[in-house]
């Protein structure tokens, strides 16, 4: 269930805090049912489709290393990453992405513009 999970993904995030490895490892998780901490409010409104930002077809967790997320990130503004990426899901719809999803066919996003990331 996306709850187990997220309660799973609070545990680790608390051990890596407790190891005091935040400046070396980040975690970023990924769940079918992944909403974001506002994202209950969004579901079937406005915005819905930012949550497929961090959808995935199975459970999983991205293991980063925090120097090179913190290199990628150098010159980009705070926030902008998120902001862009939700312009370009919700261009798409959380419809359209529940679908490919579901079907884990993502042919659907080839050939679409997009709001490009600015450094």
């Amino acid at each position: 269930s996306a709850d187990g999970f997220d309660a799973f993904a609070n545990t680790l995030t608390e051990a890596l805090t407790s190891l005091r490895l935040e400046d070396t490892l980040q975690l970023v998780f990924f769940h079918p049912e992944y909403t974001f901490r506002d994202g209950k409010q969004r579901l079937g409104a406005e915005g819905e489709a930012a949550n497929f930002a961090r959808r995935s077809p199975y459970p999983m967790i991205n293991l980063l290393r925090t120097p090179q997320v913190r290199s990628a990130q150098k010159g980009i503004p705070t926030g902008s990453v998120y902001t862009t990426n939700e312009e370009n899901l919700q261009a798409v719809g959380a419809t359209e992405l529940r679908e490919m999803l579901q079907a884990r066919d993502w042919s659907g996003l080839f050939g679409r513009e997009y709001t490009p990331h600015v450094k």
